[in-house]
């Protein structure tokens, strides 16, 4: 009840004005709590204003008041006389406002001293003074011992001061007053009680006024000291919390729970959170809503749970808008003194590039080693495909010189054609490695025109045989597409091709029976068909070709063609060796060949350049064998597409 009631005191305009302004002359006030700016003497200079201006106005009102009361006094006759004691009154009143007056000056502020000794000999000498010259030797002990005390209690600092002003008081009343007007009738012990009283009460103020003082100077010092940790701990925070924000990596801590409870701006930049309060406040289960393997988290987990630390770890993660980027973590557990899990601690790294330049270097090395493979195969095939022409070249050229005289002009020239026929065959690898390498570059010619597809095909066929064994038999079949859609194979196979190259059909796959009901070109025989008739030579030569040398055995070897969706479609189609299915997705590779050729000759360039040929046209090429069994080739190429490139050209003019 009390204090509540001295709260609402506190609370009063006036009241509250004076504990302000007391509070002022307070060494622990807000307006003295900058210390490091200080020395302790400039603090003590500081301290000695405020506490003097206090004590000046406290001595005014107090020798105002008993001015005042004086004349009140005088007024109802008790007081007999104010002539002698109103100069010397009027004087010390003088003597202060000047002292109050003096102290808001530069002039004051650098005599602190002079106005505290002006101040304490204007109250007690004065009048002393006056009763010295009136015959009144009687000491004003009662006002001496309030002005010490006073003193020593509103300005505790240099006690030097505080002795000086005693000193010269005593002085004057033992040395000149007592001199002047002593009377030894009226020496008694009273009067040395008294003096004694005053000596105990100047020391008691002196060595209060010592004590504080050295207390003052103790507690500034602590102060001061406290007040530059203070300032170390501040720039040491400001300078760590500067390095957690703006490191490159995020800085985080998370509740074993799955809650961030910490995190830096990088952090929620990383995953995409404009800052981490909003990251913290999003994010309420790290397993699922950051990690996209939730089951990353267990793995974690249980890491740090088993080791204490987590180095290195990564993950792929979300980021707010759903994208993905790949991180690093490194975290530790922490305990607190009574070893109880509260909390994990660590940073992220966004290595979203890293993992990108990883693939591509990975990416890079495989290509460094499929070229190596390459050129590995390309060495092995060139010293087989050529060593052997080229040792039937000098073997026959050889022999026509030691030998040639002797023999008829019928055996010459059998081994001339040997010697022709092998460098052709020399000329048709370096051929084919040429145009491999032109096709890769992009700069071959493709140049379509109109072309009597039937009647190619059925020259090529002719041109074969005259070049194979009776033990082969080469037929070429134009059928009816009907017969292609109802194959189960076909159906799953060339359809799915066609669509594929067919963009108007791309993003409308339908079953067979209704893509045969809509499209009217179904088994329809084009007017015109436009290919390039050398590339499709190079097509039809090398599937045929290959047909026939790998049906060792010889058989039946079939060139079909049908008509599909503006698309002809070429089968070749044998009763060979087959490919084995594991090896079928490497055909197309340069050098590359299967491994139940044998002993067959052969550079793996054949089906690589068809692949570039049958790319050239758009089309598509895909195969199915089965080992012992045989082989079919299918290549799908477009009819008209060299009508559809007139028609943009002429557009677009």
């Amino acid at each position: 009840m009390l204090n509540r009631w001295l709260r609402k005191l506190q609370k009063l305009f006036p009241v509250r004005q004076i504990l302000t302004y007391l509070d002022s002359a307070n060494p622990t006030s807000e307006n003295c709590r900058d210390f490091t700016n200080l020395s302790y003497p400039q603090w003590q200079h500081r301290f000695l204003i405020a506490r003097l201006n206090l004590a000046l106005w406290l001595a005014f009102f107090f020798f105002l008041t008993r001015t005042i009361l004086n004349l009140i006094y005088f007024i109802q006759g008790k007081y007999p006389s104010l002539e002698e004691w109103g100069i010397a009154i009027i004087l010390v009143h003088f003597i202060l406002l000047s002292c109050i007056f003096l102290l808001r000056t530069a002039w004051g502020h650098r005599h602190l001293g002079l106005i505290f000794l002006s101040s304490s000999w204007a109250v007690t000498m004065i009048e002393q003074i006056s009763d010295t010259i009136t015959g009144n030797v009687n000491p004003e002990f009662f006002l001496w011992i309030l002005t010490f005390s006073t003193q020593a209690t509103l300005i505790p600092v240099r006690w030097f001061l505080h002795l000086i002003s005693q000193t010269t008081i005593l002085g004057y009343y033992f040395s000149v007053n007592q001199i002047i007007g002593f009377d030894v009738a009226s020496f008694d012990w009273n009067f040395v009680k008294m003096c004694f009283g005053i000596f105990c009460v100047c020391l008691i103020c002196d060595l209060s006024v010592y004590l504080y003082e050295s207390l003052q100077k103790t507690e500034f010092n602590t102060k001061l000291q406290l007040e530059i940790a203070y300032q170390k701990l501040h720039s040491a925070e400001a300078r760590y919390r500067s390095i957690l924000e703006n490191s490159v990596e995020g800085i985080f801590q998370s509740t074993p729970d799955g809650r961030y409870i910490y995190s830096n701006l990088t952090l929620a930049k990383i995953f995409g959170y404009d800052s981490p309060e909003q990251l913290m406040a999003k994010v309420n289960d790290i397993g699922k809503q950051i990690y996209v393997n939730s089951s990353r988290r267990e793995e974690f987990l249980n890491l740090i749970n088993r080791d204490g630390t987590v180095l290195k770890f990564e993950s792929k993660a979300y980021r707010a808008d759903g994208s993905i980027v790949w991180i690093s973590e490194n975290a530790r557990a922490v305990h607190d003194r009574q070893g109880n899990l509260i909390a994990y601690e660590g940073d992220i790294e966004d290595i979203t590039e890293r993992k990108w330049a990883e693939a591509e270097i990975k990416k890079a090395l495989e290509i460094e080693k499929e070229l190596n493979q390459l050129k590995s195969r390309f060495i092995s095939m060139a010293s087989h495909e050529f060593r052997t022409p080229l040792t039937t070249i000098l073997a026959s050229a050889e022999a026509l010189e030691h030998y040639g005289h002797k023999w008829n002009e019928e055996k010459k020239r059998t081994y001339l054609h040997r010697i022709q026929a092998t460098a052709q065959h020399m000329t048709g690898l370096v051929n084919d490695i040429l145009v491999i390498g032109k096709t890769e570059s992009g700069n071959f010619d493709f140049n379509p025109a109109p072309l009597d597809l039937e009647r190619f095909c059925q020259d090529t066929i002719e041109d074969i045989k005259l070049s194979i064994d009776s033990q082969y038999s080469l037929n070429f079949v134009v059928q009816e597409a009907q017969q292609l859609i109802t194959e189960k194979s076909a159906q799953t196979s060339v359809l799915n091709k066609i669509l594929e190259l067919d963009s108007n059909q791309q993003n409308h796959r339908q079953n067979d029976s209704l893509l045969i009901a809509q499209n009217q070109s179904i088994g329809k025989i084009p007017e015109v068909v436009f290919m390039d008739g050398k590339l499709l030579e190079h097509i039809l030569h090398n599937l045929l070709w290959n047909a026939v040398k790998y049906s060792p055995q010889g058989g039946q070897v079939y060139l079909k063609l049908y008509y599909l969706n503006n698309h002809a479609i070429f089968q070749i189609q044998d009763e060979g060796i087959g490919i084995p299915a594991t090896e079928q997705k490497y055909l197309f590779n340069s050098f590359y060949r299967a491994q139940n050729v044998a002993n067959i000759s052969g550079t793996g360039l054949g089906l690589t350049i068809v692949k570039n040929f049958v790319d050239l046209h758009r089309g598509q090429i895909f195969v199915e064998s089965e080992v012992w069994v045989g082989t079919t080739f299918t290549v799908i190429l477009p009819l008209n597409l060299a009508k559809e490139n007139i028609d943009e050209k002429n557009s677009s003019d």
